[in-house]
C-alpha cells in the first residue's frame, strides 16, 4: 500500500512527557512484574537511575499511599489504594493476566518477540512486549507506529466494522493532502481478513543498527469488555519469518484460542 512516508515514533521522544508520571507508573509495573517487594536499590538498578532521584520519587509514592515502606528490610511494596484500579482493569482485559500469558506463550513457543498494541489517534501503540533477552531489542514500550501502512495498523482495521473504519481513515487523512486513499486501504484491509492476519509494512526491510530487519506479523484479538481493539503482534528476523508467516500467524491462532477461550 503507498502510504504518507512512514515513522517509527520511540517511546519517552514528546517534550512534553512528564517523566516522573511516567517513572512513578515504571515503578509499579515493575512491582507488579515481579510480584515481590523490591529495595530502592534494586528498582533504581532496573532502570538506570540514580538513587537519589529514586529515593526521592519512592517517598512521593509513600507519601502518597501508593506504595508501602517496610523499613527494618527497606522494602517496598503496592499499597491497598491500588486494589479498585487494578480490579477494574482485569475485568476489562479478559480477567486476571491472559494478556500478558499470551504474550509470554508466543514467545515461548516461537522465541521471538510477541506484542501488544492499541489505537492511539493516527498511531498504533505498544503497550507491552516480551522478546528474548539476548541480541537487539526489537520493540519497546510505548513504540508507535502509524495506523496506516503498518502490519500492527492493518490487523486494528481489519478487525473493525467497515462503517468504523472509513470512520478512522477520514479522521486520520482529515488534514493530509494528496490523492484519497480510502480505497486502497480497504482493499488491504479485505485481504488481512481473508488471510485472517497481517505482514510486513513499515519497518520491515532494510537493516536496523547492523541487525537484520525484523518481519512483522500482527491479528486483531477477540473483542473485550473494556471496547479496546486489542492487536497481538508477533516479530522475528527477516529470514526466518517472511517465507513462513503463514506457520507463525497459525502458532499466534492456536496461543490466542488457549489462553483467551473461556
Amino acid at each position: 500500500m503507498n502510504d504518507d512516508p512512514g515513522r517509527i515514533t520511540l517511546p519517552g521522544g514528546r517534550r512534553n512527557l512528564a517523566k516522573s508520571a511516567t517513572r512513578a507508573l515504571d515503578v509499579l509495573e515493575l512491582l507488579a512484574e515481579l510480584r515481590r517487594p523490591l529495595r530502592a536499590t534494586e528498582i533504581a538498578r532496573a532502570f538506570g537511575w540514580h538513587g537519589s532521584s529514586t529515593d526521592q520519587l519512592l517517598k512521593t509514592l509513600v507519601d502518597s499511599g501508593y506504595l508501602i515502606f517496610d523499613a527494618p528490610r527497606k522494602h517496598y511494596r503496592p499499597s491497598p489504594r491500588l486494589v479498585n484500579f487494578a480490579a477494574w482493569l482485569t475485568a476489562d482485559y479478559y480477567s486476571g493476566d491472559r494478556l500478558r500469558r499470551l504474550l509470554a506463550l508466543v514467545h515461548a513457543r516461537s522465541g521471538e518477540t510477541a506484542t501488544l498494541a492499541v489505537r492511539q489517534g493516527e498511531l498504533m501503540q505498544v503497550v507491552d512486549v516480551v522478546q528474548p533477552e539476548a541480541g537487539a531489542a526489537v520493540s519497546a514500550k510505548g513504540l508507535s507506529v502509524p495506523v496506516i501502512g503498518s502490519a500492527l495498523g492493518s490487523a486494528y482495521l481489519a478487525g473493525r466494522p467497515d462503517t468504523e473504519v472509513r470512520q478512522i481513515i477520514a479522521w486520520i487523512d482529515r488534514h493530509r493532502r494528496g490523492p484519497e486513499r480510502l480505497d486502497e486501504v480497504l482493499a488491504v484491509v479485505s485481504q488481512v481478513r481473508a488471510r485472517g492476519y497481517s505482514s510486513g509494512g513499515i519497518g520491515s526491510d532494510g537493516k536496523t543498527d547492523g541487525q537484520p530487519a525484523s518481519w512483522p506479523i500482527a491479528m486483531a484479538l477477540p473483542p473485550c469488555d473494556a471496547g479496546v481493539g486489542l492487536v497481538l503482534g508477533y516479530s522475528g528476523q527477516i529470514d526466518k519469518t517472511r517465507d513462513h508467516e503463514a506457520e507463525f500467524a497459525a502458532l499466534m491462532r492456536r496461543c490466542i484460542a488457549e489462553v483467551l477461550t473461556p
